[in-house]
């Protein structure tokens, strides 16, 4: 079992402000001893309207300040830390939507580039961000297995398949879920589908303000929300529990359950 805490917060443009604020919010959810702390998509810092040129200038290395600020974080209240940040790769001058996953020990132990980039709904990410290559890899803490999606992979079932096929026992998605007409039930149906069809919980970590929705909320793997935040900065906090994983998998087996031979055009 790991207990898992997500945070749904506005980011700023200044990247200081932003983990100045992270530091609050960890010290705060530290008294109920999680073991992972999720933040959204992008929190690094807040790049809408911003040019390309500007995200390129403010967008980091991974082994620079602002994640060895959150590996700091993370190791000074003994505890994962995941959030969403923007990686300059300087022999491309692109920019990728990573998100790092830091250890309790304040080392850096995943990294997960977006694959699919939200070009959609009359937005086009791609004109300021580089798609990520994969491959789609699991995290272990304790006994529980988990992968990770960002915001709009949710749409794309095969992310979480391939994931659930490897063994994963959770999803985590960090979000930065635009506004716009029927996009909050989109992310709140595919989210539950996700967890039901692969029959593990799934977590959303959302930013809120400006042009983001918020909708942070947990999953069980029987698709019941057990909790959900409501429209403000707060965080929401749940065990991921490895009995109600097999005890649900035992009831429905859906993943042993696959004809594989069949699925091919």
């Amino acid at each position: 079992m790991i207990r898992l805490a997500a945070v749904q917060l506005e980011s700023s443009r200044i990247k200081g402000e932003n983990l100045t604020k992270m530091r609050k919010w960890v010290g705060k959810i530290s008294k109920f001893e999680p073991d992972l702390i999720v933040f959204p998509e992008e929190y690094m810092f807040y790049s809408v309207d911003e040019s390309p040129k500007v995200i390129y200038r403010k967008a980091e290395s991974l082994d620079g300040p602002w994640v060895r600020s959150v590996a700091r974080i993370a190791k000074d209240h003994n505890t994962s830390i995941i959030v969403g940040t923007y990686e300059r790769e300087e022999k491309t001058r692109r920019v990728f939507n990573t998100t790092v996953y830091v250890d309790s020990n304040g080392e850096l132990q995943h990294v997960y580039r977006k694959t699919h980039l939200y070009d959609a709904f009359d937005y086009k990410e791609s004109d300021e961000i580089a798609p990520g290559d994969g491959p789609l890899n699991l995290v272990t803490l304790k006994d529980i297995k988990f992968g990770l999606c960002v915001c709009y992979e949710v749409r794309f079932p095969e992310v979480a398949r391939t994931y659930a096929l490897a063994g994963a026992d959770l999803l985590v998605i960090p979000t930065a879920w635009v506004r716009g007409l029927l996009k909050e039930e989109h992310l709140l149906t595919m989210a539950k589908a996700r967890s039901i069809e692969n029959t593990m919980y799934v977590a959303i970590s959302a930013l809120i303000g400006g042009i983001y929705t918020g909708i942070s909320v947990i999953f069980d793997p029987m698709g019941v929300p057990i909790c959900r935040a409501t429209d403000t900065e707060s965080f929401i906090i749940a065990n991921i529990n490895r009995h109600r994983i097999n005890e649900v998998r035992n009831r429905l087996p859906l993943l042993n359950q696959r004809r594989s031979n069949l699925y091919k055009l």
